[in-house]
């Protein structure tokens, strides 16, 4: 794998950089293999996949890596260990060259810093692994980097007076695994479960970070009951692995959800520090279509009041019309309020 890095081109009086480094490194969850590009590759010598390693505290140990050269020309090639990272989306990195070292990154020592592989062929490259005699036990990551050097690209120009040239700089890796022997704690502590709804689709994260001195493997799960028109249960993406101390956002997605939901999403997490529980209410709507909705309810509740007042007043005008008579006056078998008073005086 490969990826552009970017340089300036000096002559010119803006110039911009940007750095970047390809890694193939086996950073995605699937079957473990060898790390070989066709061009180069470096494994142990004596596993398939990667470093296997157990030591006490205070305890070394030696181990090889093959580097293999495909090419019909010598490579010299840079070596040197980093430590092991976890991604956010769960999978397993290789931190940087000059990123700093705490764990198997500082605890690795190599003969050379450079290596040249001859034509068609192998180099056994052989280092040294020392846990310092205070290390906490628990699991450890990290890895032996080869990289090549830069491939000099072409220069463009950007901008109009910027140049920026793009190098190539191929960098691969083997994983090293590290048992530091002592008490195993198995530890995972859950964040906030939280949505965010984005058309018809509603993606639910869920951070969670390894506690404990182990490596996990967690899987979670959420529960939708109730959900009107929703399946009633989601897998979140599995993380290959959390390192000791490294966080992850596990995410669920949900496609074509109700347009309107009110409820709660249950999500279950099962990992080698057992299992946990943690949940949040979920309620949306299209909001500017409900208030356009109820904008035009009020119109129409307000509209037919008035129809109706409107109609009630005119009975009544209608009424007293009726009882005044053709002439405007009042029929002569109504008793009049004048009348009503003499018959009470009488």
């Amino acid at each position: 794998m490969t990826i552009p890095r970017a340089r300036p081109h000096r002559s010119l009086r803006i110039a911009v950089t940007v750095g970047a480094l390809a890694v193939a490194l086996l950073a995605t969850a699937g079957p473990a293999a060898a790390i070989d590009n066709g061009t180069l590759g470096i494994r142990p010598s004596n596993e398939s996949d990667f470093f296997h390693l157990s030591l006490y505290p205070g305890a070394a140990t030696d181990a090889t890596a093959i580097v293999s050269n495909h090419t019909d020309t010598p490579v010299t090639l840079l070596t040197y260990p980093v430590d092991g990272q976890s991604s956010p989306q769960g999978t397993f990195a290789l931190a940087s060259q000059t990123d700093p070292r705490t764990g198997v990154g500082a605890w690795v020592r190599l003969d050379a810093a450079q290596i040249t592989v001859p034509a068609n062929s192998d180099l056994k490259v052989p280092f040294r692994l020392s846990v310092p005699a205070n290390t906490p036990p628990g699991d450890y990551a990290g890895g032996l980097i080869i990289q090549s050097p830069p491939v000099e690209g072409e220069t463009s120009i950007v901008g109009g007076d910027t140049a920026v040239r793009l190098d190539v700089v191929q960098r691969q890796g083997v994983r090293i695994y590290l048992n530091v022997a002592g008490t195993a704690r198995k530890s995972l502590d859950l964040g906030d479960l939280s949505w965010k709804q984005a058309g018809d689709i509603v993606t639910f994260t869920l951070p969670v970070r390894n506690t404990g001195n182990t490596i996990l493997h967690p899987t979670a799960t959420l529960d939708l009951s109730g959900w009107a028109g929703a399946n009633t249960e989601l897998n979140f993406d599995t993380p290959e692995s959390i390192l000791p101390g490294e966080s992850v956002d596990m995410q669920a997605r949900l496609a074509q959800a109700p347009p309107i939901q009110a409820g709660a999403a249950d999500a279950t997490i099962t990992s080698e520090a057992g299992t946990d529980h943690v949940q949040v209410s979920v309620i949306y709507a299209p909001w500017l279509f409900l208030g356009i909705g109820l904008l035009l309810l009020v119109i129409f509740v307000y509209g037919a009041w008035r129809a109706a007042r409107f109609v009630r007043r005119a009975r009544r005008a209608i009424a007293q019309v009726a009882r005044a008579g053709p002439d405007g006056q009042a029929p002569t078998n109504a008793i009049l309020p004048s009348d009503r008073a003499r018959h009470r005086d009488a």
